[in-house]
């Protein structure tokens, strides 16, 4: 038997919206259909203008409503799924299952969605590491600024900062300044310009979050099981 909600659950109010929306818009399609429920030749084109609005507004509520569910619902462990990668690769990986695969997930391409994921559980801070110049279009520089002196082309990884100081990622426990590949770079904190310039740049993928908490718990066992890192 369905569940039943309370009516100042936000579950309710997403499904309020939906069924607004989904009557405006086929109020507004149906007076360009003729008796059979076909689109009048005439009024074709109008009609697939205000189809293509139509569905931008249930995209965007879409959005709000896998917002809601996954942050709700968590996936369990021994799921296969693919997550999108850096430089349009794919990875498999097996939820709550700490691996190479996933390391190499949640590195390239994914390092937001696992800072967000832990910060989310921690309490912590994001920060983003920055290169010294645009990383992929020197002539990007300074169109937008995310942050003093710094535009989003500089952006490079994302990671948490644990309350003592130390960078942590995927991988591990880092002092800052000495992750592999972004040694002695620089760090800003991801606060919300930032991280809502993440979120709709073509330079990062879709951060799949969801799939990153199953890391959560099984990275910070690691951490917990060895020597923490000074700083």
């Amino acid at each position: 038997m369905p569940q039943t909600l309370n009516q100042d659950d936000p579950l309710v109010r997403l499904l309020s919206a939906y069924r607004s929306m989904s009557d405006r818009h086929k109020a507004a399609l149906d007076r360009f259909l003729d008796a059979d429920g076909f689109v009048d030749d005439d009024h074709r084109r109008t009609y697939s203008r205000r189809e293509r609005s139509a569905a931008v507004e249930a995209r965007d509520l879409l959005e709000q409503a896998m917002d809601l569910l996954t942050g709700r619902f968590a996936l369990p462990d021994g799921m296969t799924v693919t997550v999108p990668g850096s430089n349009h690769d794919s990875y498999t990986v097996t939820t709550g299952r700490l691996d190479d695969r996933v390391r190499a997930a949640f590195l390239r391409g994914q390092c937001h969605a696992f800072a967000r994921a832990l910060c989310d559980e921690t309490g912590w801070e994001m920060a983003a590491i920055i290169s010294d110049t645009c990383s992929f279009d020197p002539d990007l520089c300074g169109m937008e600024s995310v942050a003093r002196d710094v535009c989003g082309c500089q952006l490079e990884h994302v990671v948490a900062v644990r309350p003592d100081g130390a960078h942590v990622d995927i991988t591990g426990v880092h002092l800052p300044g000495t992750l592999h590949d972004f040694e002695d770079q620089e760090a800003i904190t991801v606060n919300d310009t930032v991280w809502s310039f993440i979120l709709r740049s073509p330079a990062w993928r879709r951060p799949a979050v969801d799939v990153a908490r199953t890391f959560v718990a099984p990275l910070l066992a690691n951490l917990h099981g060895r020597a923490e890192v000074s700083v």
